[in-house]
């Protein structure tokens, strides 16, 4: 349906067009009510016909108008027009990523931070059950003022009705990219970008519009189509059984790693969510988003070693060349660096261990329900492992598994669940002792267990054969056997998480006690025979202490913010946590022209007080030698006083 400049469609007056597609025609008008430009997109008759496909537009069309993110084009009203749908949404000043592209490739950060925003976009649009369908370089707009915006939500959508179900062959009679149908078309989408399941007529979800976006990210990578051909037959023939070619050599491996599984035959080996794909590409950006090789911490020759999530209120895995330095090296270690291992921050992580084969496997809370997922360290791609309601306590050498069956409450101190076993396939879980605080296997495949048993804790290995005892409320945690399964490793609490790392023979015989550490959390064994575990004198554990059966403990690393060892490979990786903490006071006053940061120091604490003029703000925080201090600080940002 064609408008020409003065129609009237209800309150909207047509000014010009802007554009003309297979789908519809997209006008400049003016919403006389409020006095604005608008941009009014009309579904061509083709389309328009078919009474099924209106109804599903509007539907559609108005599931997206429910979406708000800056990412995702704004839809402000959907309505009809002489039984043609049309739409009404923000009017954009800029140009679409394909115009852009007809100048050339996109340089590296900006490719990064595009893709970084369609995908931050798209993971909006996935929490609401909307899945795009067509995502690619004539969908997404460049704004002028540096925004990306996905476009066309809804019309993607328009055909799927129309398609008879069951599985389809690229030959197949299609609907295609220019609105002409030839039967009960099954194929919706730009032959190019679509991902297999949509060359074969299967159900899509949002690992689809991760595969489109992989190849736009390809595209404005590379300057090429991952996939060219000249018609839909060649183009899905190339999705379905060819690789693309190499992206340019000057494009990091790292990112081509995260462009590669984006493009993945297979959805369940693509990246699983856009937040994710979203959090890498953000890492990728940032100074800290190496992927560089990594030293062991140990003797061993260098190759990734592995930070896990520690004790904050989000954290993230990361992997970590830590360089660490051991006995008799006379050369400094090089200085480490930071490869994050889960692609987002995780709240209130729990655990994380080696598999016999370098995979990382760790706990989760996902909503209300603790989760076990999983991690192969060459690929970008989280797993779950279908074990909910449960915390990862210990990984054995044949790969099986030792749970807690329970969410355990977040909270200081010991905290007592049912142990059970799984087996490293998978499977019913089988019930090992009640009241267990931390667990272990030894290499030979025998459970050691801290239980609880009245006012007492125990140390049992194996099962039932009591090595260490203690009375509330001092408690024993994170308990770790030996390589050799001679000795027993723990922190020996006094309160809280203020504790001492002790070992022990089989007997319970000591064999070195560290100092007591105002916060000691998370521990284990390297190659070398020492303990490592991290401690900090303060409220948070920020640096790594190795202790060896004989001579005094050392400090091997110190980090910026709280981190818990979790656990070292044979060939001396290191997994432990990086947790994420920043707080801050903001002020917002009337006719102030931008929020202003008021904290003083860098953990503020409690809530601050505002003077009842707005002049002042009352407020405590952890000063340089993490005395808690009263400070007094005018809102217009001049430094504070000190009250004491």
């Amino acid at each position: 349906m064609r408008l020409t400049p003065g129609s009237r469609l209800g309150p909207y007056e047509v000014l010009s067009t802007l554009g003309t597609g297979g789908m519809a025609e997209v006008y400049r008008a003016r919403d006389t009510r409020l006095g604005r430009d608008i941009a009014l997109k009309v579904v061509n008759e083709a389309l328009a016909g078919d009474p099924e496909l209106v109804r599903r537009f509007e539907q559609e069309a108005r599931l997206a108008g429910s979406l708000n993110h800056p990412n995702l084009v704004a839809v402000y009203d959907v309505g009809l027009h002489e039984g043609a749908p049309y739409f009404i949404t923000e009017l954009l000043k800029g140009e679409s990523l394909r115009h852009r592209l007809s100048r050339g490739r996109v340089p590296l950060d900006s490719a990064l931070d595009w893709g970084a925003q369609l995908a931050q976009g798209l993971a909006a649009a996935h929490a609401r059950g909307i899945v795009h369908r067509d995502v690619k370089p004539e969908n997404v707009f460049l704004t002028s003022d540096g925004h990306v915006k996905l476009l066309d939500f809804g019309i993607a959508k328009l055909a799927e009705g129309s398609r008879a179900e069951g599985p389809h062959g690229i030959l197949d009679e299609t609907v295609t990219p220019t609105g002409g149908q030839t039967q009960t078309g099954a194929i919706l989408g730009t032959p190019a970008y679509m991902a297999p399941e949509q060359v074969r007529g299967e159900h899509v979800d949002a690992r689809t519009d991760i595969f489109s976006l992989g190849a736009v990210l390809y595209e404005m990578l590379s300057g090429q189509r991952p996939f060219p051909g000249g018609s839909l037959v060649e183009s899905g023939h190339a999705i379905l059984h060819e690789n693309p070619a190499p992206l340019p050599d000057e494009v990091p491996s790292a990112v081509a790693q995260v462009v590669r599984r984006c493009l993945e035959k297979e959805p369940a080996r693509r990246l699983q969510s856009a937040s994710d794909l979203a959090f890498a590409l953000e890492l990728l950006r940032s100074p800290t988003g190496s992927t560089g090789p990594l030293l062991r911490a140990s003797r061993i020759r260098p190759r990734q070693a592995v930070w896990f999530i520690g004790a904050a209120a989000a954290a993230v895995l990361a992997a970590l060349l830590v360089g660490l330095a051991v006995g008799g090296r006379r050369t400094p270690p090089p200085p480490p660096t930071v490869e994050r291992v889960t692609l987002r921050p995780i709240a209130f992580p729990r655990s994380a261990r080696f598999t016999p084969d370098g995979r990382v496997v760790f706990t989760a809370r996902q909503g209300k329900t603790e989760e076990l997922f999983e991690r192969n360290l060459a690929s970008a791609s989280i797993q779950p492992l279908g074990l909910q309601n449960m915390v990862l306590a210990a990984m054995s050498s044949t790969g099986e598994l030792a749970v807690f069956l329970t969410s355990i409450p977040f909270v200081p101190g010991p905290i007592s669940a049912t142990l059970a076993r799984v087996p490293g396939g998978g499977g019913t879980p089988q019930a090992v002792a009640e009241d267990v605080l931390s667990a272990d296997w030894s290499p030979a495949g025998e459970l050691a267990i801290v239980r609880r048993e009245g006012v007492r804790i125990l140390l049992e290995f194996p099962v039932g054969k009591t090595v260490f005892q203690t009375t509330r409320p001092a408690w024993i945690g994170n308990v770790r056997i030996s390589p050799r399964g001679d000795l027993l490793a723990f922190i020996h609490y006094s309160r809280e998480y203020q504790g001492e790392v002790v070992v022990v023979d089989l007997e319970g015989r000591k064999r070195q006690v560290s100092r007591l550490w105002s916060v000691a959390i998370g521990l284990a064994w390297s190659p070398r025979n020492e303990v490592w575990f991290a401690a900090g004198d303060s409220r948070l554990s920020i640096q790594i202490q190795a202790m060896p059966l004989t001579g005094p403990e050392r400090t091997v690393y110190t980090a910026l913010g709280p981190i818990v060892v979790q656990d070292i490979a044979a060939d001396g990786s290191v997994l432990v946590g990086q947790g994420l903490v920043d707080w801050d006071i903001i002020f917002v006053g009337q006719g102030a022209a931008n929020p202003r940061s008021l904290a003083w120091y860098d953990l503020p604490y409690g809530s601050p007080r505002l003077s009842a003029d707005g002049r002042l703000v009352l407020f405590s925080a952890y000063g340089p030698r993490t005395e808690l201090v009263a400070l007094l600080r005018k809102t217009t940002g001049a430094p504070p006083q000190n009250l004491g």
